[in-house]
């Protein structure tokens, strides 16, 4: 399935499928799916994604889903989720998982990929205690989703889980980082993660994990003279609501090293987060505080930034950490600065590193007027956690994001997202600026989205 006409055989499959299986009376099956049409405006940010003065780019893209639902049993059943995914060539994109309106009257260069595949079992376990497996493709977070958040696109994973209470759940997965050479275990990098909620009432929740990243003599991105990699995160998180004031928390500890024939680079970052909610209807007030440790020596035998691996989604600003280059360091030659687990940032044209040597706070408020209309306001003021270079300034810059949603009908929104970025003295200071003084410019930015799911 190269070409995008492999949407509509998708469909006569599975409508097939479905059709057989009703008429046999085998497994319940359900189909579903999401088509997403958008708009785009961007200006005052270039090819490296610095906030300097542009030509304003406009563009519109699509986006299709299609989902079946197998269920075999009470206690097993399967899932399936294609996307359509932009082939590339020729195609000067800043999104990867969707594909551009291009030539009139030609099919659209995408073709289809598989976004979830997994089977999941349901049994009740030893002496009766309930126990699950969890085997494919899957979408994948840990905690508040400030350290791993792999919701977009997914991991090879199996996820084995527990619930000897109903108020405590305990998992195990096994992911698939990287996987090199398939006859040779040695060049892969494998996930391990342990994790545990407990309720400890309808409304509240806390939780523990632990992450451990290991490969034997490879690593996400180069870094000179490689032996070994292992890296480890501890994370404590809680969620709930108490008399009407909703909140969130995390805090995750990291430690591990990475192994170098020569000297070995120890991980020592650390990240919070904080986040206030009340609700006085139809207004909701929130705030938050986030901060992600750093690293300005490029040198030594430690890497203190906070490691993340996430999605290309907005976590807290639409501009800044979705479109405009972050804080984050070009990743040194021996893994001492820079983001070593995320495997892309290789380069200065650092993106969606979330709170990695980066200090949010935030204030946001929602407002519904009338049942199908939300609108949110949201302001950011952001600084690096460290600067980088000497006399170099922390102040990343401030942000203003607006969102606007309506239901127009059952399963039918229309929603706009607009933001500007006002970046900071981080920019255009210290010894080797990223941006001259004179060329800093304000990055604006809005999407308009029709969604319909079914």
């Amino acid at each position: 399935m190269k070409k995008y006409f492999a949407v509509l055989l998708a469909v006569i499959f599975i409508l097939s499928f479905a059709v057989a299986a009703f008429a046999q009376d085998k497994p319940e099956i359900t189909i579903g799916g999401e088509l997403r049409a958008r708009g785009w405006y961007a200006d005052n940010v270039d090819a490296a994604y610095l906030p300097v003065k542009t030509d304003s780019q406009a563009w519109y893209d699509y986006r299709v889903r299609l989902n079946v639902a197998a269920k075999v049993t009470d206690n097993t059943s399967a899932f399936v989720q294609l996307e359509t995914a932009t082939e590339s060539a020729g195609v000067t994109s800043r999104v990867s998982d969707w594909y551009q309106w291009e030539a009139w009257n030609q099919k659209p260069s995408s073709n289809l990929t598989l976004r979830q595949a997994y089977i999941s079992h349901k049994g009740s376990g030893l002496l009766g205690v309930p126990v699950g497996i969890k085997v494919g493709h899957m979408l994948f977070a840990i905690g508040e989703k400030q350290f791993l958040d792999h919701t977009k696109y997914g991991d090879d994973a199996i996820l084995v889980w527990t619930e000897p209470t109903k108020e405590l759940h305990i998992g195990l997965a096994i992911a698939k980082a990287i996987e090199v050479s398939p006859a040779n275990h040695s060049d892969d990098i494998d996930a391990y993660v342990l994790l545990g909620t407990y309720k400890l009432d309808k409304d509240n929740t806390i939780g523990l994990n632990y992450t451990w990243i290991k490969s034997d003599n490879s690593a996400p991105v180069a870094i000179t003279n490689l032996s070994g990699l292992s890296f480890q995160n501890l994370g404590l998180h809680a969620n709930g609501n108490i008399s009407g004031l909703a909140y969130a928390l995390e805090g995750d500890m990291q430690f591990g090293k990475i192994d170098r024939t020569d000297q070995d680079t120890k991980f020592g970052g650390y990240g919070v987060m904080a986040k206030l909610g009340y609700k006085l209807d139809p207004v909701n007030l929130r705030g938050s505080f986030a901060m992600g440790s750093g690293d300005n020596n490029a040198t030594d035998d430690k890497n203190k930034e906070f490691q993340t691996t996430l999605g290309r989604d907005v976590h807290y600003t639409f501009n800044y950490e979705y479109t405009v280059r972050t804080a984050v360091p070009a990743l040194a030659a021996n893994g001492s600065q820079g983001q070593v687990i995320s495997g892309n940032l290789a380069t200065k044209a650092n993106r969606n590193t979330g709170i990695a040597n980066t200090t949010y706070y935030n204030l946001g408020v929602d407002f519904n007027p009338v049942k199908d209309l939300t609108l949110m306001l949201d302001g950011f003021i952001i600084r690096a956690t460290k600067a980088l270079t000497t006399n170099q300034s922390k102040s990343v810059g401030s942000e203003v994001d607006l969102g606007i949603a309506y239901k127009i009908d059952k399963n039918l929104t229309y929603s706009v997202t607009a933001g500007a970025f006002w970046p900071g003295k981080f920019y255009t200071t210290g010894t080797a600026p990223l941006v001259p003084a004179n060329a800093k410019k304000t990055v604006t930015q809005a999407v308009h989205c029709l969604t319909l799911s079914f």
